[in-house]
């Protein structure tokens, strides 16, 4: 492009323009941009100045970038979350929802309780560290839950203190893999699958085996009848089986213990992991990309983020295994 020197810089990763970049530009102010930050970034930087007439130039992005902002787009009102500029009156981000720093004095006028843990989020900026990566490329890179994550990283960092992940807990393998947390998620999501089928196979082809002649001994017919008085008659029977037997009936309740104390470990550990893991990543992805601001949002968005394809389809697995056998016996 001829005129390349003509637009300056791209607006989302500062570098400026080669003569053989893609340049876009925006159609609302004419803000310059290479066409795959434009694409990562997804929509204009000053989209929410568009509203006030505003028309880009190169010395008003050296302003802005300088801290001279006006008031509708004033560092006060930055999300705190994704880094959003918002206008002044707005009350939560229009990229994320986050409620908006500014706003606080608003909220708890009217009772509303803000968390004590937000304090760190209003106080941040996108240069500010954790250990050595800024916090803008922890945002970058987690992208989701970033109330939860950034206060936490930050206590793991520096007090070493973590705390119970619950989703962990409940959905173990499946949230390691949803957050690309791929060996260890599925070492435990078939550790847990294995144990699930094994569990289903005693449970509805050999545990009926085992207890339908020893109801027909004892003469129940019904639950009701069980319950009431063939309950000592049940256990006799039941200790005189042989050992692999007895062993095969209380074998489910062993592996729900272990399928339990594997959600308890997942829940306690998971946080900690992926702190180091998205540490890892990114410094790997920094080195990787060193000065090459394009290259490293992709790789941020290529290697970062959530997976929900793969969850979907765990859920899927989980459902059939779990469900099927009922249906075939």
């Amino acid at each position: 492009m001829k005129d390349y020197k003509h637009y300056g810089k791209c607006q989302v990763c500062k570098l400026d323009f080669k003569q053989d970049d893609d340049i876009v530009v925006c159609p609302e102010c004419g803000a310059p941009y290479h066409r795959a930050c434009y694409e990562i970034q997804g929509n204009c930087v000053y989209s929410d100045r568009h509203d006030t007439g505003f028309t880009y130039s190169s010395s008003t992005a050296d302003n802005a970038e300088k801290g001279n902002i006006n008031a509708n787009t004033s560092e006060t009102n930055r999300c705190p979350h994704c880094f959003q500029r918002n206008l002044n009156d707005a009350l939560f981000c229009i990229n994320c929802g986050a409620l908006l720093p500014k706003n606080e004095a608003f909220f708890t006028s009217y009772g509303i309780r803000i968390s004590p843990a937000l304090d760190f989020l209003y106080k941040m900026g996108e240069a500010d560290m954790i250990g050595d990566i800024k916090i803008s490329e922890f945002a970058r890179y987690t992208k989701s839950n970033l109330l939860y994550y950034l206060p936490l990283f930050k206590n793991i960092h520096e007090r070493n203190q973590s705390r119970f992940n619950f989703c962990a807990f409940l959905f173990s393998g499946s949230w390691f893999l949803y957050r690309k947390l791929y060996k260890i998620g599925t070492a435990i999501t078939v550790a847990l699958m294995l144990l699930m089928i094994l569990s289903s196979l005693i449970e509805y082809i050999y545990i009926p085996q085992i207890l339908t002649p020893i109801f027909k001994i004892i003469g129940v017919t019904s639950t009701s009848d069980f319950a009431m008085n063939k309950s000592n008659e049940f256990f006799t029977q039941i200790s005189i089986l042989p050992v692999t037997q007895q062993f095969l009936l209380f074998l489910p309740l062993l592996i729900k213990t272990i399928q339990l104390a594997i959600m308890l470990i997942s829940g306690i550990v998971a946080n900690r992991i992926y702190f180091k893991n998205c540490c890892s990543k990114i410094r790997k992805i920094k080195t990787l990309c060193k000065d090459d601001n394009r290259l490293l949002y992709e790789k941020m968005d290529k290697y970062g983020g959530t997976n929900l394809k793969i969850v979907t389809l765990l859920i899927v697995c989980y459902m059939i295994i779990e469900y099927l056998p009922r249906f075939l016996i």
